[in-house]
């Protein structure tokens, strides 16, 4: 996996904060700060689809957690953030 934008910004149109972009392989990632919770989704064709891989979001979570992007420490950061959303 390889970090490719961890700039904040928020997503053209809407109230979403980018977070971080990450390609593995071919596959481009996302993860973003919405309304109290973060969501990590795929990239694909320009839309964000829902990754129903649940070992892959770990993955990608705990490779943004070791490189610091996300930090459970952090105010921004909840612990029950990381809930997907059908775990609400």
């Amino acid at each position: 996996m390889i970090l490719s934008d961890t700039n904040r910004f928020y997503l053209k149109g809407t109230p979403a904060l980018h977070l971080a972009t990450v390609l593995d392989g071919l596959k481009e990632y996302i993860c973003f700060y919405l309304n109290g919770n973060i969501y990590i989704e795929e990239i694909t064709g320009g839309h964000l689809e829902y990754i129903k891989d649940e070992e892959k979001v770990d993955e990608i979570r705990h490779f943004l957690e070791e490189a610091k992007v996300l930090d459970a420490t952090r105010p921004l950061l909840p612990d029950d953030v990381w809930l997907r959303p059908h775990e609400k």
